[in-house]
């Protein structure tokens, strides 16, 4: 069993003393509980196109490289092809296996936006985990699954907080909003929270190995392609620099072993190019052809003391040693913990893991409090105005549904513009969510955009409330949503 997770930075799923924020993501550490953890593990190159190829060869990925066949055989479906194994595989941004191995495949890559912005990626982990089963003959099963890449629509229940389809407020994470400190942490929980969806996810494959009988006998594997970055004021969150490699770098890797049900950490250098050749050395064999990755359980990837990694356009080489890896990372969820919590911290104070990181904004010492206990005065004339995009969802929910609405997004018209308003929503007589509206470059719209707890949601009909805060604590009524 092989999954290739994208887009998820490694210390997504870490705490600050770098062990596995369990209450949040109890899936990847039951899965650590029974494989090899390689926590320094990291990626080899910072595009899903070159990175996904890369994992399936061992080859370091090289300039007008195709993501296909065409550039990539033999590879890991040759080596397990050889060795007897049935292909069950779904590729979702490449396409290496060649047809006469996986019948049917495509030998060009799939358009990979559509299958983003769609509903379509939780079914096809969902097909692929059902057709795993006992089988008289080997069976290599392969997912790269375009979990936790936004578009953010997951929830860590597995319910959606909106409805699938374009970001409607598109430029919400684009350059034109990098620069903006409250929009990147807003859309930093929303990138965490279906993190959580991904550990979801996770546990249903584990839950399906069990059922099957098959889960100590396999050999699975877990990595990423790459990381992500949410710094403030840069020109894209997926480019690997010198600036941001403890970000892009680092992705998760377990290893369990065929006969494997205790846990080890395993502090090596390993890289996601490893794989093929750790597969082979797990499988007593070899992997049949020239290629560039080393066995994670070798010596030569143990001596490793620091990572370098290709720069997009293949002009640089970004090196780091060890120390200086492991102290930006600490730095970071550092940071991340100050901001949206962990998972025991967020149970002790509210009994969900995940309360806590729903708790950011400015002005939070109005979270939770009544409507009835605060200064409320009505919306004068000239006031600014809002709306709410799909405010029908918030009149019939359900936890029955798919589609829990806990995304309150929309446009405020009357703010002039370079002006911005601190705002509060209240959900059924109480205060949710706080934050700040945002434009992109000082154009013409303004907007808010806020993620409730789900808990905050009732079934049936709720009633949304936006407010400004003005000086002296005042809430200025914008709208009833």
């Amino acid at each position: 069993m092989f999954v290739v997770f994208d887009e998820f930075p490694a210390d997504d799923l870490l705490r600050p003393d770098g062990s596995i924020d369990a209450e949040r993501f109890p899936h990847f550490a039951e899965l650590a509980s029974i494989s090899t953890w390689f926590p320094n593990a990291h990626t080899v190159y910072d595009s899903t196109f070159g990175a996904v190829p890369a994992i399936l060869d061992g080859r370091m990925p090289h300039a007008h490289m195709a993501t296909d066949v065409r550039s990539h055989k033999p590879s890991i479906f040759h080596m397990m092809d050889r060795l007897g194994y049935e292909v069950f595989k779904v590729e979702s941004a490449s396409a290496v296996c060649p047809p006469m191995i996986c019948p049917g495949a495509r030998t060009r890559r799939p358009g990979v936006l559509k299958r983003l912005s769609g509903n379509g990626r939780p079914p096809r982990f969902h097909r692929w985990v059902g057709a795993i089963r006992r089988r008289p003959e080997p069976a290599f099963y392969f997912q790269h699954s375009l979990m936790p890449h936004e578009p953010w629509l997951y929830l860590p229940s597995g319910h959606q907080m909106r409805r699938a389809g374009v970001e409607p407020i598109w430029q919400i994470n684009r350059p034109t909003g990098f620069d903006d400190p409250a929009l990147s942490v807003h859309n930093h929980l929303r990138h965490l929270l279906q993190v959580g969806y991904t550990d979801h996810l996770l546990g249903q494959l584990l839950e399906r190995l069990r059922r099957t009988g098959l889960l100590e006998r396999a050999l699975v594997v877990v990595t990423a392609d790459h990381g992500y970055s949410f710094r403030v004021g840069v020109d894209s969150r997926r480019l690997l620099s010198q600036d941001n490699v403890e970000e892009i770098a680092p992705v998760p890797l377990f290893v369990k072993a065929p006969g494997q049900m205790d846990a080890r950490v395993d502090d090596a250098l390993a890289a996601n190019l490893d794989i093929v050749a750790t597969t082979a050395d797990l499988l007593g064999t070899t992997v049949g052809y020239p290629q560039d990755g080393r066995s994670a359980f070798s010596e030569e990837v143990e001596r490793r003391t620091g990572i370098a990694v290709e720069t997009r356009d293949y002009a640089h080489v970004v090196r780091i040693g060890l120390p200086e890896l492991q102290r930006r990372r600490a730095m970071w969820r550092r940071r991340w913990a100050r901001l949206f919590g962990t998972g025991a911290e967020s149970n002790l104070l509210y009994g969900d893991p995940w309360t806590r990181a729903y708790r950011v904004g400015p002005n939070r010492e109005l979270l939770d409090r009544r409507l009835s206990a605060l200064r409320v005065a009505p919306a004068g004339a000239g006031s600014d105005r809002a709306t709410a995009i799909d405010a029908s969802l918030f009149r019939n929910v359900s936890k029955r549904n798919q589609i829990v609405p806990t995304r309150v997004t929309g446009p405020l018209e009357g703010v002039p513009v370079g002006e911005h308003r601190d705002l509060a929503l209240a959900v059924n007589g109480r205060i949710r969510a706080v934050g700040r509206s945002f434009d992109f470059v000082k154009q013409r719209f303004e907007y808010y955009s806020f993620v409730v707890p789900e808990a905050a949601l009732r079934p049936g009909p709720n009633r949304m409330e936006l407010f400004e805060l003005r000086r002296g604590g005042t809430l200025v009524r914008i709208a009833t949503l």
